[in-house]
């Protein structure tokens, strides 16, 4: 019997690159989608996460469960400090994509850059990335970036531009990075069309895939 998936999204740029990856990773899988592509502006207008995008949020990922989702994969980073909270009062498990993925690349040696195309993932994604490297008894050194214009382009439905944007600024930082980290799902799709000659670029699509697996499986995350 097919596993029911929930791709739960605030913007339109994470509904694809996930659903394309985990069509082609797993067929068996059947994919539903929930987008709130306000939510995500709304966020970025209030200055942060507050109680009524909480609300928003868990409206969507309580309707996936109700739906009969086995696993929920929610795709935005900014909400990623909030999936246990989730999980914890939900029939099913929530996952995200970004956390197995920050854990690898803060083990890696060298210099690591994090690109972002939303300012209000810079913040989360950094606390995320220095907690995993003080856990290693590591230096907390990253480098944050935000792709300037991609955001926009991805608002206007430019994804040619979006992904344009996002691998000009790998082209340009490679050499200077062991590792450069897409922060959001949303940016997977252009690490396709681009080839870094020395840095590793990371991202999140197969890290949440394994994330959901073992969680659907009564794993322990």
């Amino acid at each position: 019997m097919k596993k029911q998936i929930a791709l739960v999204s605030v913007t339109l740029n994470a509904v694809n690159p996930m659903t394309e990856y985990l069509s082609s990773r797993d067929p068996e899988l059947h994919l539903v989608n929930y987008l709130d592509s306000y939510l995500l502006e709304k966020v970025g207008n209030e200055g942060g996460i507050n109680d009524s995008s909480v609300r928003r949020m868990f409206d969507m990922l309580s309707t996936a469960c109700a739906d009969g989702a086995d696993g929920v994969i929610l795709t935005c980073t900014i909400f990623s400090p909030y999936v246990q909270y989730f999980s914890g009062l939900l029939s099913r498990p929530v996952v995200c994509p970004d956390g197995a993925m920050l854990d690898e690349a803060a083990g890696c040696p060298g210099r690591t850059a994090i690109l972002c195309t939303f300012t209000g993932t810079v913040d989360i994604t950094r606390n995320m990335y220095c907690g995993f490297r003080r856990k290693r008894g590591l230096p907390e050194t990253v480098d944050m970036y935000v792709v300037d214009g991609a955001y926009e382009a991805g608002k206007r439905r430019d994804f040619a531009a979006h992904d344009r944007l996002i691998q000009e600024k790998i082209r340009e930082l490679d050499g200077r990075y062991e590792q450069i980290v897409l922060a959001q799902i949303s940016m997977a799709g252009a690490a396709a069309g681009v080839v870094a000659g020395h840095a590793r670029v990371f991202t999140s699509p197969e890290s949440a895939y394994q994330s959901l697996m073992r969680a659907v499986s009564g794993e322990v995350l």
